[in-house]
């Protein structure tokens, strides 16, 4: 299971189609606050995650995906290292960024975590 979390409607739509033709089962959620509520009842195997979100650039999804161990790509137009701490050491693919690249990115974060 992937969670994407951007507030962009047809970036969204675009990662998540890629992500489900990848073999992936796929949530979307636009803000801080939703992905909370769903990360309340759910674990993602990994996470897609923009900076900017219809609620601010305050970091709280990608904290609260560090605290369950749950890992993530920042595919954003901003910089993460100029951001909240819990964006500096995620990988980063800027926007706009190849699907095809993302879900490459994202088998090989799944394929890593396996033989972890």
């Amino acid at each position: 299971m992937a969670l994407i979390v951007e507030d962009e409607y047809l970036i969204a739509s675009d990662v998540a189609n890629g992500l489900m033709d990848g073999g992936f089962d796929v949530a979307c959620v636009a803000s801080d606050r939703a992905a909370q509520t769903w990360l309340a009842d759910h674990r993602p195997d990994l996470a897609i995650i923009d900076i900017q979100l219809l609620d601010g650039q305050r970091g709280v999804a990608a904290s609260l995906l560090k605290a369950l161990s749950v890992p993530f790509v920042v595919h954003s137009g901003y910089e993460p290292e100029f951001q909240a701490p819990a964006f500096h050491d995620a990988p980063y693919l800027p926007k706009p960024a190849a699907i095809q690249d993302l879900v490459r990115l994202a088998n090989r974060m799944i394929e890593s975590r396996a033989r972890a």
